[in-house]
């Protein structure tokens, strides 16, 4: 009798941390709006005057400008992003601001919305809830502090440290090379050095793209759960501060690096599968659930009916709206983005050669130490870097429209797969696969003890090592 209560909960046991992530993910949404409100309690008047500064300097806009490193900047999406917040009433509260989002036009009638809210004027008309707009949070106070260029500074030195904390993070997990082949690649092929003064906006998104990887890392280094919940967190942190730019790049990175963690932590290849086919699916669903999360607030204050609009509206425009220059042809938008990414970008070749040369050195590598299983393993580890043609497949109509910034999305593809080939060459630190050390004669004979999480063994048994050994080969 005992036992026939006890099956039913014990197989329910294994959902529980599951159902504990879930829930974790539905609390972060309110503390997602609790700072989205308190980026709008920031006073809009020291933020407007900045902003005129600007536009009489020359440095507010103007859409279409030039990034000097094979593009236009995105200034339109920079401007959305300045006058984000701002336009309503000194009475509104922080908390009705925050659920409708007021924001300014773009760079073209920007200036004039300014001038008129510098005189007392309150817009009408211009909410903007159909993203988190969580930049705000930034946004807002810095504006107010120390304007337009202030920011600019302040976001691109978040996006270098960001880049840095991603390249240590992973270096030390797995290897320097494993590491600089994921970071590299993005570096050298994209715009990203020109952002912070030409596009401020993707320098933020930018900057919680490396942050998805961080995140991804530090929990891969310590357990399955970690890695799941460090991925969950860096979605929905990406999808808060994001305008759909680039979201399959940290998805394809941080699925890639946990995968690649879990290799080298432990050496089991389908520990790895696992790993990266569950982080696959936890990034998007994570991200789509916080998406969703800032839909249910805007309609439980504003209104089913409205709210149901704006989404079928933006759904719609996304995956096949109408707009001159977009082909609804299967993979027109995979076609678009790669050929902007070779004929655009100036280092487009080199970054291309250079990935193959060093996914040609792992895989030789790979295969010498390991056989052709190693290659299998530089396979699955590169499964991720799918996630950018599926989304340029799937949301065609943006990715042919925003081709200048979604190109990223092929740099990003390209460092995951040379990164999966070079880290199938690592020797894991525990497992078959680990490198041998001989005991000491006074150590021989005594038991091996367990490796800390991310560390290597602390003591070998050498049957057990050959043996390993011998099941790899």
């Amino acid at each position: 009798m005992s036992a026939g209560r006890e099956g039913p909960r014990s197989r329910l046991l294994p959902l529980l941390p599951w159902a504990q992530g879930l829930g974790m993910l539905v609390v972060l949404q309110f503390a997602l709006f609790g700072l989205l409100t308190a980026g709008q309690a920031v006073p809009d008047r020291p933020i407007v005057e900045h902003l005129l500064a600007a536009v009489e300097d020359g440095t507010y806009g103007p859409h279409g400008t030039i990034d000097r490193m094979g593009g236009p900047a995105d200034t339109f999406t920079e401007c959305v992003v300045a006058g984000t917040g701002l336009g309503a009433s000194p009475e509104e509260s922080a908390f009705s601001r925050a659920v409708r989002m007021p924001r300014l036009a773009t760079c073209g009638g920007g200036p004039e919305q300014l001038r008129a809210l510098s005189e007392g004027a309150v817009l009408t008309d211009n909410d903007y809830y159909k993203y988190w707009a969580g930049y705000t949070v930034l946004t807002r106070p810095v504006l107010a502090l120390t304007g337009l260029e202030g920011l600019r500074i302040v976001s691109g030195t978040l996006m270098v440290l960001a880049l840095g904390g991603a390249f240590l993070a992973v270096r030390a997990r797995t290897s320097a090379a494993v590491a600089l082949a994921l970071t590299l690649p993005y570096l050298v092929g994209t715009n990203l050095l020109s952002t912070p003064s030409t596009s401020f906006s993707q320098s933020i998104s930018i900057a919680f793209i490396f942050l998805s990887v961080v995140l991804a890392a530090l929990g891969a280094g310590r357990s399955p759960r970690t890695a799941y919940a460090g991925v969950a967190l860096g979605a929905a942190l990406f999808c808060f501060v994001d305008l759909l730019t680039t979201p399959a790049v940290p998805w394809a990175m941080s699925s890639f690096v946990v995968g690649a963690v879990v290799w080298c932590r432990t050496g089991a290849l389908r520990g790895t599968v696992a790993a990266v086919v569950v982080s696959g699916l936890v990034w998007p669903a994570a991200f789509a659930l916080t998406w969703l999360a800032r839909w249910v607030f805007a309609a439980a204050f504003l209104g089913v009916p409205a709210t149901l609009e704006v989404v079928r509206r933006n759904v719609g425009n996304r995956t096949g709206g109408d707009h001159a220059g977009v082909s609804e042809a299967f993979g027109a938008g995979v076609r678009r983005n790669l050929a902007y990414w070779w004929e655009v970008v100036p280092t487009s070749g080199l970054v291309l050669a250079g990935c193959l040369l060093a996914a040609g050195a792992g895989l030789a590598l790979a295969l010498r130490r390991g056989g052709p299983a190693r290659w299998a393993l530089a396979a699955v580890l590169g499964l991720p870097a799918l996630a950018v043609p599926l989304w340029y497949t799937v949301l065609s109509n943006h990715s042919q429209i925003h081709a200048f910034f979604v190109n990223r999305g092929v740099a990003a593809a390209l460092a995951v797969v040379t990164a999966a080939c070079l880290a199938a060459a690592v020797r894991p630190r525990t497992g078959p696969g680990a490198p041998q050390l001989p005991a000491e004669p006074s150590e021989a004979a005594e038991p091996s003890e367990p490796a800390e999480p991310g560390r290597g063994p602390v003591r070998h048994d050498p049957v057990s090592d050959l043996a390993g050994a011998a099941r790899e080969t």
